[in-house]
């Protein structure tokens, strides 16, 4: 009998140490971007620039882990790699229809892509568009 009340006491034990760790683990980070897409309008045929927030509504840092575009015409850099819960960065984003490799006109729709460390969303799509005038 003494055998049962050792083990059921390390299993309570056990439970509370779980139940505690799991109280007390950090929070996450939420990714967000303001505006969540942007348009540019209409465009001339040279480059133009924009500048979003990156925003962190979680309760634990945010890491930008790497910032891509879908095109070459297409750059983008944040301010700051790691934004503290409650604060903000800067996403600037720049768009030049010349690095294209063709003259385009008309409608244009491009993407960036911001890696993170939120696991809700690890990769943060942001759509961006203009329309090329000559």
């Amino acid at each position: 009998m003494r055998v049962w009340q050792v083990l059921a006491l390390v299993g309570v034990v056990m439970a509370g140490a779980a139940v505690l760790a799991y109280l007390s683990a950090p929070g996450e980070p939420r990714v967000q971007v303001f505006p969540p897409r942007y348009d540019f309008g209409e465009v001339p045929y040279t480059e133009v620039t924009a500048t979003l927030r990156l925003v962190n509504a979680g309760d634990a840092p945010l890491v930008v882990e790497g910032v891509s575009t879908s095109c070459g015409c297409t750059e983008a850099e944040v301010s700051r790699k790691v934004i503290p819960p409650g604060e903000e960065a800067e996403l600037r984003i720049s768009f030049d229809p010349r690095r294209m490799g063709t003259r385009v006109e008309g409608k244009v729709y491009r993407e960036v892509y911001v890696l993170t460390n939120d696991p809700q969303t690890p990769e943060l799509v942001v759509p961006v568009t203009a329309v090329v005038v000559m």
